[in-house]
């Protein structure tokens, strides 16, 4: 039996403030958090916590809302009710309230079913949050979870010389563990980043470029196992372009080449929805420029 039932509903009340305060901080952080593949790849953090870290005490915190949210209607359940009596003696007004409501609430759940503009508006602004980390130089990994691949299975996949890559490292005064014959290892980019306090995006930064595939000598089934798994669509026209060695004003040109008008300022997505095809034809059509879409006559 509850001692001093005013006391605990007091307890519950302000336990149900703060952990609305925290979901909504929280929820917030997770609206703008990158991408996982730019988070894993730059050790991403916010306030010493990371994505997992954020999603971790929004979980929480949901289900200590839940909780004390249900002992909250138990300890107010009858000047709740009572309030409810009196609007229904009163007036019509809590049947008209809870049918626009209810109205209400059907056509939100449309509209993010069917991403009808304004809210589609939402979705589409946690899309650009999420994606602008990956539009900071370095900040975009070569392929999905890049930072957990092995460095010799990495640098077979992106064809850059292993001992180069260690020597410039090394060089670079990053400690790394030989884990295999003349000097080599079979470190991960994250497991080595996490040894020297840094982070897999700067040490791949430190690892000199391999040659550059001359633009439009690269074969289109080349071009799609390259990019898959990247996150490239979410990059702008002029950032793919200048990434790959063009200028924005020739990749418009090669888009407008197949029929597709395009700003220097919209995402490969973006175009990509517009003409009804996909990100990586939009790519290939940007670096293989004799490549037409499957679509075009």
């Amino acid at each position: 039996m509850i001692k001093n039932p005013h006391a605990t509903r007091a307890f519950v009340a302000f336990l149900v403030t703060w952990s609305f305060v925290i979901l909504t901080v929280t929820g917030i952080v997770l609206y703008v958090v990158p991408h996982g593949r730019v988070g894993n790849w730059t050790f991403w953090t916010l306030g010493g916590l990371g994505k997992d870290g954020w999603a971790d005490v929004h979980i929480l915190f949901g289900a200590v809302f839940i909780v004390t949210g249900a002992l909250h209607l138990y300890f107010n359940w009858k000047p709740f009710k009572k309030y409810l009596a009196e609007r229904v003696r009163g007036h019509l007004a809590v049947k008209r309230e809870l049918v626009t409501s209810l109205i209400a609430t059907l056509l939100l759940t449309l509209g993010a079913l069917f991403a009808v503009p304004p809210v589609s508006w939402l979705f589409d602004l946690n899309d650009w949050a999420k994606s602008a980390w990956s539009r900071a130089p370095g900040h975009e990994p070569p392929y999905a979870r890049a930072e957990a691949t092995p460095l010799p299975v990495l640098a077979r996949r992106l064809d850059f010389d292993l001992d180069v890559a260690l020597t410039a490292l090394r060089e670079a005064g990053i400690r790394i563990k030989d884990t295999q014959a003349h000097g080599q290892t079979s470190m991960s980019l994250e497991t080595i980043a996490r040894a020297n306090a840094t982070t897999p995006a700067a040490l791949f930064a430190m690892i000199p470029e391999p040659p550059r595939i001359p633009i439009g000598s690269e074969d289109p089934t080349a071009i799609e196992d390259r990019l898959t798994g990247t996150g490239f669509g979410g990059k702008t026209l002029a950032a793919f372009a200048e990434t790959n060695g063009l200028n924005a004003q020739t990749g418009q040109a090669r888009l407008l080449a197949s029929g597709i008008e395009a700003e220097p300022d919209e995402t490969l997505k973006a175009i990509a929805e517009r003409y009804s095809t996909r990100p990586i034809e939009i790519a290939k059509v940007l670096l293989a420029p004799a490549y037409r879409l499957p679509s075009a006559p």
